[in-house]
């Protein structure tokens, strides 16, 4: 699946071990965040968290909170929330992520400028 971001660029949605990262950082973890997708009270800042991590784990440059929000048009929302949805309940673990051999280079370097941006 592919969506277009505002500023026209686009990003094929595929699943990869830093997207799974990002959300364990959800306050109570996946469970947590699994529990807010169904609450109606959580759901607005839910979603939002959930865009964040998918952008920033897929987009080339490193992104903040607002600014990855920001590049994604509204009616995209619902086909990010679902594919996060589907791939985070077919998810027990971060080694049983599919992943190709080729992006794990530059997953790996993501990673690690992620991890300084966190600090």
């Amino acid at each position: 699946m592919e969506i277009v971001l505002k500023n026209g660029e686009k990003i094929k949605l595929d699943w990869n071990p830093i997207i799974l990262e990002y959300l364990e950082e959800y306050e109570g973890g996946l469970e947590q965040l699994k529990k807010d997708i169904e609450s109606k009270e959580c759901r607005f800042r839910t979603f939002n968290f959930m865009i964040y991590c998918l952008i920033s784990a897929i987009y080339p440059k490193e992104l903040g909170y607002r600014e990855a929000i920001s590049l994604v048009d509204v009616n995209d929302y619902d086909r990010i929330v679902v594919f996060i949805v589907q791939n985070v309940n077919n998810i027990k673990s971060i080694e049983s992520t599919n992943i190709n051999k080729e992006n794990v280079v530059n997953l790996q370097d993501k990673q690690t400028s992620r991890k300084k941006h966190m600090r």
